[in-house]
């Protein structure tokens, strides 16, 4: 009978570091927060259980039944306190995150050995992996370590996406449009006559619902034709509704930008349509995105100024409905708030 040497600090030292990326990718994925110390602590739990393997008599605590309460153990060691949805969705991804690794730990190992692998010799198996285990761990860890912060990186861009990214609506001249606009913390723009915030959109999408005569001042881009632009409108119906808005950047001292009052703007952020009754666009000749995702930059004191707040009911359809009625009441001039 073939004997085998059996390193129990490399078995202990192996298993408390795979446990510990375990765990904290168990706690990434389920968005529980926990301590280095407490991690470790179920590691160690997870490890010092791996030596029943090796103790003669124990071969009971290796049922399955043993290995789920081994497994609760862990988390409860790692997390606990946790409400019992939280404490299962944490369980979830520990079995996930620990069949995913043990998986790259194995694929990795037989990707690094070369040659074929000993038919019907487990003997020969077992020395493929243990002359390539640690090398095998290592790019496991490396890669289990990459994927899990790119996926949390990547949901908590959509969840950001989510938050501060809106539907804008501007209504001039018996006419509307919806552009896509992103909540910018750094706009801090304001109308100097009557200090409110300014909303940046780009002129392309404005176009369409510019009179125009409006149109053509307000084509070409510049500060002196900000100037001009203000001056033809002087005797115009429509000199009331313009301004000057002055700005400063990265590179530049001051600038203007031309600006106007619309007839309605309206905010769709999650289920609520918020209606502002005074708001300035601030007209921008570039592409504020490059890659398209948005026109136009909201500042957050906007927000909280929207005295008409509409709670749009679960359903798409009642939102559709509460939303059109909210428009045509708009365009109509009908600014009272409705309440459900």
């Amino acid at each position: 009978m073939t004997g085998y040497t059996v390193y129990l600090d490399q078995v202990i030292l192996g298993n408390l570091v795979m446990n510990y990326i375990i765990l904290w990718a168990t706690a990434r994925l389920s968005r529980v927060s926990a301590n280095k110390m407490r991690l470790l602590s179920g590691s160690a739990l997870g490890a010092l259980y791996v030596l029943t393997v090796f103790l003669p008599g124990l071969n009971f605590l290796l049922a399955t039944g043993f290995k789920i309460a081994v497994s609760f153990l862990i988390i409860l060691a790692a997390f606990a306190p946790l409400p019992p949805a939280r404490f299962f969705t944490c369980l979830g991804c520990f079995y996930l995150t620990s069949f995913a690794l043990g998986g790259l730990v194995f694929g990795f190992i037989f990707f690094l050995h070369s040659g074929p692998l000993p038919a019907g010799d487990i003997g020969g198996v077992l020395m493929v992996i243990g002359d390539y285990f640690w090398y095998g761990t290592l790019l496991a860890l490396l890669a289990f370590w990459a994927a899990v912060r790119g996926y949390t990186a990547l949901m908590r861009s959509r969840l950001t996406e989510g938050l501060f990214k809106m539907v804008l609506k501007i209504g001039f001249w018996d006419r509307q449009i919806e552009v896509k606009a992103l909540l910018d913390t750094g706009n801090r723009l304001s109308d100097p006559m009557t200090m409110q915030p300014v909303i940046i959109v780009e002129y392309d999408v404005l176009k369409p619902v510019l009179p125009p005569v409006l149109q053509q001042v307000l084509a070409s881009p510049g500060d002196p034709v900000c100037l001009r632009s203000l001056e033809s409108l002087s005797e115009s119906r429509w000199s009331s509704r313009f301004c000057l808005i002055p700005f400063q950047s990265l590179g530049r001292d001051g600038g203007l930008l031309a600006g106007f009052r619309p007839d309605t703007v309206e905010v769709v952020q999650g289920r609520y349509l918020l209606q502002f009754e005074k708001a300035v666009i601030a007209v921008y000749h570039k592409r504020l995105d490059p890659e398209g995702s948005y026109h136009a930059l909201l500042p957050p004191d906007l927000l909280t100024m929207g005295r008409k707040t509409i709670f749009a009911t679960e359903s798409t359809e009642g939102s559709e409905e509460r939303i059109q009625q909210t428009e045509y009441r708009s365009q109509n001039k009908k600014l009272s708030a409705i309440s459900y």
